[in-house]
């Protein structure tokens, strides 16, 4: 059966993300994505299902930060807030409802990312180069930050194979950084659906970035500006006491009007 539905895109950094906002069964979820991401004006790298004025999920039950900050901007939207405010959204993966600040007027926000669920990790598998990488597991995503590697789809699923042999996370990620050029390219798979994804943009990943950079670095914020392949993200970290305390991922999001689609259900 054919059904139109009503989507909003949002782009954060180049991260585009459909949102859809009918509601829909999770069972359903995979099937609608499938058929929203092959459309290819949209050249969408994610969707989004809307539950609640202040309630998302990601179409593979993941964590995104990017899909959070830009859903932040419509629930302000829906209850018609406008101007500079913090908007409170309940994400999948995230136990935890996040605050975000947005302001209405220039789509800026800036989101408080969850922080690790376990201890920072340094690890040195075979298949890494000298020196290892970082794991950071954020709960609904765990990503590696690698130096000093080849972001190719070889590279990513040697990875991969070894991360969800080990850890079987909901969705995982490698980010490939680039000291010497501050570059990150964020390669990120999913498992409920099964896709890896080369990303404009990573919210998450540029959390675990950040985090990993600041390791040692003394109380204070620190912030990193992270170019990526579509746009600029900007991570600041919070250290006390030379602990961890907060990190926080910020930029302008571009959303549209609501389009109506058709999609078989």
């Amino acid at each position: 059966m054919r059904k139109k539905i009503n989507v909003r895109i949002a782009d954060p950094a180049g991260n585009i993300t459909i949102f859809v906002m009918d509601p829909f069964e999770r069972k359903y979820y995979q099937h609608v994505a499938t058929q929203l991401l092959a459309i290819e004006k949209f050249h969408a790298e994610q969707v989004a299902f809307v539950k609640s004025a202040d309630s998302m999920e990601m179409c593979g039950l993941e964590f995104c930060g990017n899909a959070s900050r830009s859903f932040a901007l419509m629930a302000a939207e829906a209850r018609d807030i406008t101007g500079k405010a913090s908007i409170v959204v309940n994400v999948s993966g995230s136990e935890k409802p996040l605050t975000v600040e947005i302001d209405s007027e220039s789509n800026y926000t800036k989101i408080r990312m969850p922080l690790p669920v376990s201890a920072v990790k340094a690890v040195e598998w075979s298949i890494l180069p000298a020196g290892g990488g970082i794991l950071v597991d954020l709960g609904g995503i765990m990503h590696l930050v690698l130096q000093g590697t080849e972001a190719t789809k070889e590279n990513f699923d040697r990875i991969k194979d070894v991360v969800n042999g080990e850890y079987d996370p909901p969705a995982m990620g490698v980010m490939f950084y680039d000291s010497a050029k501050e570059y990150l390219t964020p390669v990120v798979y999913v498992k409920d659906v099964d896709t890896t994804y080369f990303e404009g943009s990573c919210a998450s990943g540029s959390t675990a970035v950040a985090i990993a950079l600041s390791s040692g670095f003394a109380d204070g914020s620190h912030a990193f500006r992270l170019q990526q392949p579509a746009g600029t993200v900007t991570a600041t970290v919070d250290i006390k006491d030379g602990n961890l305390q907060a990190v926080y991922i910020e930029g302008p999001v571009e959303i549209s009007d609501t389009i109506s689609v058709e999609v078989e259900v």
